[in-house]
């Protein structure tokens, strides 16, 4: 019996050598295997999964790399590199208690024309595998039209402000404070200013990437600090 971590949440997954769909003990969600023929594969996957989960999407992307380098048919790999590219983490859903997808990373294409996605699928001999990328394809679809929906209502901006509201002890960080300033100059000027700290305050509890979307595809200017 081999184990493997959870791209999902980091829980343990027992496995018959050889498997390519399991489960994981933790959140109960079923899920696509890489081929792990030795140990510094898993490894590589582990980590590299572990920098997803943690949505440090870019260094996962490069391990992914790496692992196709070697193999280009590992399908695994594949689809990870999907996952990166729309910036996909997997949250509770607080009703279900089910894993479900979040997308981080908009982007215009379809990620059921994605080049990977395609090559995930061709290269995957087990059907039950393969329905599970095609399932997963499907939902994150849903999610990039529902995103690019309100994103195409939304009016236009003219300046995105990008800055770091508060430092890793939690404290409002000085370029905030410049921020908040910048925006009001701007704003009695009548620009209209994409300015995260209010520009959202109303949209809590909703999901923030449409309106950052459409804001960073509309502005003509950016203006960041730090």
């Amino acid at each position: 019996m081999s184990v493997f971590k959870c791209k999902m949440c980091g829980g343990t997954i027992e496995f018959e050598q050889g498997a390519t769909v399991g489960v994981c003990d933790s959140c109960g969600t079923k899920q696509t295997l890489p081929r792990l023929d030795d140990d510094r594969k898993a490894n590589l996957y582990d980590r590299a999964n572990h920098f997803r989960r943690n949505n440090e999407f870019d260094k996962a992307m490069g391990i992914y790399e790496q692992l196709l380098s070697e193999d280009n048919t590992d399908a695994e790999a594949y689809w990870s590199l999907v996952l990166c590219r729309y910036g996909i983490e997997y949250v509770e859903d607080p009703k279900t208690h089910k894993r479900v997808p979040t997308c981080h990373r908009v982007q215009n294409e379809s990620v059921l024309s994605d080049l990977d996605y395609k090559a995930a699928v061709e290269y995957t001999d087990d059907i039950a595998a393969k329905n599970l990328y095609q399932q997963e394809a499907g939902e994150i679809s849903e999610i990039q039209k529902n995103i690019l929906s309100i994103a195409n209502s939304e009016a236009p901006y003219d300046v995105f402000i990008c800055y770091k509201e508060s430092d890793n002890s939690g404290r409002r960080t000085p370029d905030s404070v410049l921020a908040t300033e910048l925006y009001h100059e701007l704003t009695s000027e009548g620009y209209k200013v994409f300015f995260s700290r209010i520009t959202l305050e109303d949209k809590l509890g909703t999901a923030y990437e449409p309106y950052i979307f459409a804001a960073l595809n509309s502005a003509r200017v950016m203006v960041v600090l730090g």
